[in-house]
């Protein structure tokens, strides 16, 4: 996976406004952005105000009109738009000094921008109209970034059916782009990725994502397609539905060493038709259930691979208290070739659920080495529905450890679940060891 550029590295603090000697450093990073940037239809219109100095890198949306008093009779989109556009002019660093910042109209980033606030508590943009995309990255941009930003929504999901809900930050087929150290809270959506690459979500928090019947709305990240994406080191907690999930045939990404914690839906997804999600590394990320009283789950699935999902790595995951599985792969009735095909599933922990591992219509996946506890089915091999499209075959389960399985280690469901291999798993306190009802299985050991 190649570096994001440019090389911007700062050291924010989150948590109070940054010093003039601070800002500096970051300037001296941002000095090496240069681009210009064109127009675009809907954007809002940059107030009318004296042109900065062309020297300078460095743009103080408060230079511009800003107010950042939190007041909703008034609208700091134009003021902040207009220390966009000047930006793009000569290359630099919009910043957003330590305020509540109300916007009424979505703000469009421009490449090679570096948009700055003063930390998480201490710069806050503030959604002033419902279903507001509040900051828009359009397409052909490069080299921007987003950083030290509270993006704070109406807190009102909406019942309407479209896909324009509410985001914090919508990425538009670009690429080079960072997102970092910023926060999204009672917001519809935090970001949204389309067909873009190398972009990266890093040390986000993401708390409170809400959600009506819509199912645009209750999000974290989501990704379109795209490729070579990273999205590390966030947390999420309270959201309606799904943490992070990779559709529409994402490949080459990384999501790491996140925690997410209280999601309605599977903290982690992978899913898409047609177009397989591939080669992505789902890696050292934990589902907690701190804080959660008797019973309640910390998700439906800790992580979900649906439908034509082939070659990806899971591996070395915490899951814990997931409602369904806590590591699911599958696929519908008669999926023909989008199925989960490939993968592999390695070094994880799971503890209490339904299923710890679930294989649902999946071909020539791998299972090993995994520790599985406190579940009703430790590793589930089976299929979907009754058509001769719907089998599991090939699949590998080898080398895990197995414990309290009430009703069985590992059970292969069906005379569906065809040439499966399972040996060299060990455990205790099991209902059954193998409880095997496929065609042709391979055993040795149990």
């Amino acid at each position: 996976m190649q570096p994001l550029e440019p090389t911007v590295t700062t050291d924010l603090p989150t948590n109070k406004p940054i010093t003039r000697r601070q800002l500096l450093a970051s300037l001296s990073a941002a000095g090496v952005l240069i681009a210009a940037g064109s127009s675009f239809t809907g954007e809002a219109q940059a107030a009318a105000v004296p042109i900065a100095n062309p020297n300078s890198w460095w743009f103080n949306v408060k230079d511009f009109g800003a107010q950042g008093n939190e007041r909703y009779d008034q609208d700091d989109a134009m003021a902040i738009q207009a220390a966009i556009n000047e930006a793009a002019i000569y290359g630099g660093t919009v910043y957003l000094p330590a305020g509540r910042y109300v916007i009424k109209t979505g703000l469009f980033l421009r490449g090679k921008v570096h948009l700055l606030g003063a930390g998480v508590e201490a710069t806050r943009l503030i959604a002033g109209q419902a279903n507001l995309q509040m900051i828009l990255c359009p397409a052909q941009m490069k080299q921007s970034s987003i950083e030290g930003i509270t993006f704070q929504g109406m807190g009102n999901p909406t019942s309407l059916t479209g896909s324009m809900v509410e985001r914090g930050i919508h990425v538009q087929e670009s690429s080079f782009i960072r997102i970092q150290h910023c926060s999204f809270r009672n917001i519809a959506n935090g970001v949204h990725l389309v067909r873009s690459e190398h972009v990266s979500v890093t040390d986000c928090l993401f708390l409170s994502i809400l959600a009506a019947d819509n199912v645009y709305e209750g999000y974290g990240v989501t990704a379109e397609g795209g490729s070579n994406l990273r999205i590390q080191s966030n947390h999420f907690k309270n959201l309606a539905r799904t943490c992070i999930q990779l559709v529409a045939g994402c490949s080459y990404c990384l999501v790491s060493s996140n925690i997410m914690e209280a999601c309605g839906e599977a903290a982690i997804l992978l899913s898409s038709k047609l177009t397989a999600c591939t080669y992505n590394v789902i890696e050292g990320n934990i589902v907690t259930a701190a804080k959660l009283i008797d019973k309640e789950t910390s998700c439906t699935y800790g992580i979900r691979l649906k439908d034509s999902c082939s070659y990806n790595h899971i591996t070395n995951n915490h899951i814990t208290r997931s409602a369904s599985a806590g590591i699911q792969l599958d696929a519908v009735e008669n999926a023909g070739d989008d199925r989960p095909y490939g993968n592999v599933v390695t070094g994880n922990k799971i503890d209490t659920s339904s299923s710890g591992i679930a294989l649902l219509n999946g071909t020539a996946n791998t299972f090993s080495g995994n520790e599985v506890r406190r579940v009703t089915t430790g590793i589930l091999v089976d299929t979907i529905g009754e058509g001769n499209a719907s089998f599991a075959k090939q699949n590998i389960v080898i080398g895990n450890s197995l414990f309290q399985c009430s009703t069985a280690a590992v059970k292969l469901g069906s005379a569906s679940c065809q040439s499966n291999t399972v040996f060299g798993n060990a455990g205790f306190d099991n209902g059954a060891n193998l409880s095997d009802g496929g065609t042709d299985t391979i055993t040795v050991g149990f």
